[in-house]
Formats: structure tokens, C-alpha cells, sequence
């Protein structure tokens, strides 16, 4: 190691010249800012309150049956929760089957007008007057009013099958009926 000549040798091992100057000869600024922590705390909390307005837990509003390819929609709108019929596609040669609220009530091979020539599911119907009663005992107005009802249907149901769930809601009280769609790209949504 070298011979240095005696004297001060703070901020000698510093590598920038103007940190070192100021280390070593002094100056009338200050180097470290003094972190205010009330505007910080108050950006944190704007922050927070954005990523809960941005949190979208709609997606938890449904579960999709893997037995359901539901078709795309170019015009949506977001789904309230409300009660929900699905029609499913079969396995392997087997009819699907009619769900409600994820409970089977018929297979789909006995839908047809042959079964039902007045177009009233009647096991569907039973399902939903009992969840009509349910519905009934709320506490909530709005709860009580609501007559919405969430269609989830594979694309290879045929629309008569269709058309019979959506005859058979709308006789037990549920006459607003939704359906449940894929998004993709290019949607709009209203």
C-alpha cells in the first residue's frame, strides 16, 4: 500500500466528485431530503382505494360446467347473481343434462314436445317454484322482486330445448331470463 501524506481522508474512498466535495469541504445544502410521510400516506390510500374500485369479482359470480361451450356474444352486458338453469352437452353418445342451481333435474333426452307438448318442464318447474319460496322469505325487497334467472347453454343445444326452459321460467316467476355468454375479442360491452 502506498505512503499518503497525513491529514483528513474523510470521503477519500467516494467516487463521485461532487458527493466527495460535499463529504469532505462541507456545503450549505443538505444531502438527504426529509421523506414527508403524510403525502405518502395519502398517495397509499389513493392507490388502495383505486385497486379496489379496479377489483372486478364478477368472474366468481358463475361456475362454468366443463360440459357447457357457451357461445360468444358480440354485445354484453354484466350478469347479476340470479338463479341459474344449465344445459349441458353429453359424453360420449350419453343426452345432457338440464342443472339447476348445478343440480341435475332431467336428462336432456326426455325434453323434447313429445314429453312436454304444453311446454312446461314440470321437474324444472318444481325447482324453481321451490327457490321462488325461498326466495320469498328475504328480508330484501330487492331480493324479493327480482325474477331474473341465468340461462348457461351448451352451442349444441337445440333452441326448442331452449325455448322450452325459457317457457317454463317464465310460468314460475322468473321472466327475465339472462345468458350466460363467452367473451372474446372485439366485444362491446353496454
Amino acid at each position: 500500500m502506498a505512503i499518503h501524506n497525513p491529514g483528513s481522508r474523510a470521503g477519500h474512498g467516494i467516487a463521485l466528485k461532487a458527493v466527495r466535495d460535499v463529504v469532505t469541504h462541507g456545503s450549505g445544502k443538505v444531502i438527504f431530503a426529509s421523506l414527508n410521510v403524510v403525502p405518502m400516506i395519502d398517495m397509499f390510500a389513493i392507490l388502495v382505494v383505486f385497486l379496489i374500485q379496479q377489483f372486478n369479482a364478477s368472474g366468481e359470480l358463475l361456475l362454468i360446467n366443463p360440459n357447457i361451450a357457451m357461445p360468444k356474444a358480440q354485445v354484453v352486458k354484466e350478469l347479476e347473481r340470479a338463479p341459474m338453469v344449465a344445459l349441458t352437452r353429453g359424453e360420449g353418445g350419453k343426452p345432457g343434462a338440464l342443472l339447476f342451481e348445478n343440480q341435475m333435474v332431467i336428462s336432456l333426452a326426455n325434453v323434447d314436445e313429445v314429453h312436454y307438448p304444453s311446454w312446461d318442464i314440470k321437474e324444472l318447474a318444481e325447482a324453481l317454484k321451490r327457490a321462488w319460496q325461498l326466495q320469498q322469505t328475504s328480508s330484501d325487497a330487492k331480493i324479493r322482486k327480482n325474477r331474473k334467472i341465468i340461462i348457461q347453454a351448451d352451442r349444441g343445444v337445440p333452441f326448442q330445448v331452449i325455448k322450452m326452459v325459457m317457457a317454463t321460467c317464465g310460468r314460475n316467476e322468473f321472466r327475465e331470463p339472462n345468458f350466460s355468454i363467452m367473451v372474446g375479442k372485439d366485444v362491446e360491452t353496454n
